[in-house]
């Protein structure tokens, strides 16, 4: 059975033709044209989860998995404003979702009736595109629908962005017709590769060259074995210093993550040994705010922003040149011009800091009390070899930047727009499209956050949840300004009282918990082979609030 709407049976087989696959309904009436065509479809993976906010990042997680466009659609009014946070994210992470919001007739918005409000370019400033399909049923109302539909569809695909189709529907919303052969049309655009002329390359090449200091900072992107390799070979000419995050998923003994560890031991007398001449940034979200100021404050700087997108962002106050293209394409370009044999003591520069504030981060983790920084550790130590690390945000995504990559891990995390509200609903989406072990490092407000996360059928057994419970808000005691306020408690870190416990077994989920380094390693053997249960499991640990900012600042005390 089908919606006896030609717009939606355009809308289906478009979809159909475009090799749109999966779909995250929340439930609604005003949706139900299109939920009666596409759940009765086998073409189509079909799911439902009640809160809107929970699906929205749950279908990010699965477009972020499967490389590819999810359609997310929901009721009209209220409903559609609870897809805002996961868009926006969508958005500054580059992510393809297709927004279906369905819609009251236009004769009805602000004039008093129910769910009516008013949705056309609902998320201006956080999609690609939007679009408001007409709502009638004549032959130009239909052409209209599909042209609008293929665009959406384009647009989402080859910009990596979210895209909304605001579609209003008139009662009745509940007949339906026997399936017929329907074949809309379709249209497509050629792909093609963005490439840089050979008279720009060798321009490029000859101020790279005369360089004496260069970094190459990278940012959040998807794990990428080519460019990995390109990396790790333009890393051995010695006025070239590759900066990473863990989010940035690149890994080589010549490359430097842990950047705080780095720059944390820079003194006043030595800053001009570490600062560049020329700096090239490619990926999304850079975590660190130490390396944010240091470039900032660098005099004269030349900065390339390798990004295939339309964005222009000047994070560093220094852009001359943005280039998009493929951060691979554009360094396997410029690799065969590169001068290996430039004479610069800018990598050694890094790497005597680097391994002087390596030896004082394993001499200071072996002597420091339980804290959350202790609990990081023990964690980094035992993660499981070729897991996916999702990382939430506030603590979680900070202390892991200042452990060594793991060439063997994955590491995400909703890091576009930074918020609390959709770590967990965006690994179980994630989970769901793929196999591996997949593991998040959630704070407990975070977790309590997006509890509603659980709220659904779809919970896979490769899922596990390490809580760190300091009772709420640790990063505003490390964080400059809320620490000295007297609002500090009441206002900034919220105390947690939630019982983890009895909310995870609610929700079916194993459960753990360690009040101590010995407890949790007891514990995660057991924790991370929870998987031939065929449930999901959480960790939560316990940490002292009062102590984890002075432990964490005598540990920076420490590296210098």
């Amino acid at each position: 059975m089908v919606s006896t709407s030609k717009r939606v049976q355009s809308i289906v087989e478009i979809f159909a033709l475009k090799g749109i696959k999966n779909i995250v309904f929340s439930p609604g009436s005003r949706n139900a044209p299109i939920t009666i065509s596409l759940t009765s479809d086998k073409r189509f993976n079909c799911i439902s989860i009640v809160d809107e906010r929970s699906a929205g990042f749950f279908a990010l997680g699965k477009a972020l998995a499967l490389n590819e466009p999810v359609v997310l659609c929901c009721t009209s009014g209220s409903a559609s404003l609870n897809y805002a946070s996961a868009i926006s994210e969508a958005f500054y992470q580059n992510i393809p979702l297709l927004i279906l919001t369905t819609d009251r007739p236009p004769e009805w918005i602000n004039h008093g009736e129910g769910q009516a409000i008013n949705q056309i370019d609902l998320y201006k400033n956080s999609v690609h595109s939007s679009f408001n399909l007409p709502i009638g049923e004549q032959e130009e109302d239909i052409w209209f629908t599909q042209r609008s539909v293929n665009e959406a569809i384009i647009n989402a695909s080859s910009n990596n962005s979210p895209v909304q189709i605001n579609i209003p529907f008139r009662e009745p919303l509940y007949d339906t017709i026997e399936k017929t052969s329907f074949i809309p049309n379709t249209f497509s655009v050629l792909e093609t590769e963005k490439s840089i002329s050979l008279e720009s390359i060798s321009t490029l090449a000859n101020i790279f060259n005369h360089s004496k200091r260069i970094i190459i900072l990278c940012g959040q992107m998807n794990p990428n074995k080519q460019l990995n390799y390109i990396i790790n070979e333009i890393s051995n000419a010695p006025n070239v210093v590759v900066l990473t995050e863990s989010t940035a998923n690149l890994d080589g003994y010549k490359l430097f993550p842990c950047i705080d560890r780095i720059i944390t031991s820079f003194t006043t007398e030595n800053l001009a040994d570490f600062e560049p001449e020329l700096l090239i940034t490619i990926g999304g979200a850079i975590v660190s705010k130490k390396v944010k100021h240091f470039l900032r404050k660098v005099k004269k700087l030349t900065h390339w922003s390798i990004q295939n997108n339309e964005k222009i962002e000047d994070t560093y106050q220094h852009l001359s040149l943005k280039i998009p293209v493929e951060p691979n394409l554009f360094f396997r370009t410029l690799f065969t011009k590169i001068n290996f044999e430039t004479e610069s003591n800018y990598y050694n520069n890094w790497l005597e800091r680097h391994l002087i504030t390596t030896g004082n981060h394993e001499d200071t983790l072996r002597k420091i009390e339980w804290s959350d920084l202790k609990a990081f550790d023990i964690i980094y130590n035992t993660l499981p070899d070729f897991c996916n690390l999702h990382l939430g945000n506030s603590s979680p995504i900070r202390y892991i930047q200042l452990f060594n990559q793991i060439g063997t891990i994955n590491y995400y995390s909703n890091r576009g727009v930074s918020g609390i509200d959709g770590s967990t609903s965006t690994a179980i989406g994630f989970s769901t499209e793929n196999e591996k072990l997949n593991v998040l490092i959630s704070g407990d407000l975070s977790f309590m956050y997006d509890i509603n996360a659980f709220w659904n059928n779809y919970l896979p057994a490769n899922f596990r949840v390490i809580l760190i419970n300091n009772s709420g808000g640790g990063i505003f005691r490390i964080i400059p300004g809320p620490s000295s306020t007297p609002a500090l408690e009441n206002f900034f870190e919220v105390g947690n009282n939630a019982n983890i416990e009895a909310i995870s077994k609610g929700h079916d989920l194993n459960y753990y918990k360690a009040n101590s380094a010995l407890e949790i390693e007891q514990n995660l053997e057991a924790f991370y082979e929870e998987q031939d249960n065929k449930r999901p499991a959480v960790l939560e640990v316990f940490t002292p609030k009062e102590i984890n900012a002075s432990v964490l600042k005598q540990y920076f005390e420490t590296l210098f």
